[in-house]
């Protein structure tokens, strides 16, 4: 059973499908016709940081919990632990130091990566709802990367260097496309409010 369930995985990130990974282990774990699906073999790390990327981290916890013991034993579920732990706080730092911190391998190596791209993404996105200036170390730190790395990042999302020599970046926020959210959304935001109340 798993190995096909790798297989499929397997081409959808090799199709940069990143998404597409927690659903087709999700349905392979649901479907199975074994009583203890989530045995030796299970891919138990890759499934977690599927559920990181997708950002469904209250998924990730439920079946952190559902993992038998010696799976929640293996290095690579151990560090996929720590980093839904860190991403369920909030600790941006902590998440690039549960990302850093582990050597991944196979499959969870490609999807740590992605999902590292990701993070970065978002943090580049909240700085610029939330900042007008902001120095490069402050940057780097939230996009865990190398103080350089984070100017090259700022410039190329059109922010520029600010003019009064303080070596700080000044920000270029997006053009707003704020609009009202629609009935769903609302609810994914308010449901997401409860599950960090628990």
């Amino acid at each position: 059973m798993a190995a096909a369930v790798i297989e499929r995985v397997g081409t959808a990130l090799q199709a940069g499908d990143f998404s597409a990974v927690v659903g087709l282990l999700d349905e392979a774990e649901l479907c199975s016709p074994a009583a203890f699906v989530l045995d030796d073999g299970w891919p138990a790390a890759l499934h977690l940081l599927g559920h990181i990327y997708n950002g469904s981290l209250a998924d990730a916890r439920m079946l952190y919990k559902r993992l038998p013991e010696f799976l929640k034993a293996e290095p690579q579920v151990k560090a996929a632990w720590r980093l839904l732990q860190c991403a369920w706080q909030g600790s941006s730092e902590g998440v690039w130091r549960a990302l850093r911190g582990h050597p991944w391998s196979g499959p969870a190596e490609v999807l740590a990566e992605a999902l590292a791209e990701r993070f970065r993404s978002r943090h580049l996105d909240l700085v610029a709802a939330a900042y007008s200036h902001i120095t490069p170390t402050r940057l780097a730190a939230l996009c865990g990367c190398g103080e350089e790395d984070a100017v090259a990042l700022a410039l190329g999302r059109g922010w520029r260097r600010a003019e009064d020599g303080s070596g700080a970046l000044e920000v270029v926020p997006p053009p707003s496309t704020r609009g009202e959210l629609d009935d769903l959304a609302a609810l994914e935001q308010l449901s997401e409010y409860m599950m960090q109340l628990e």
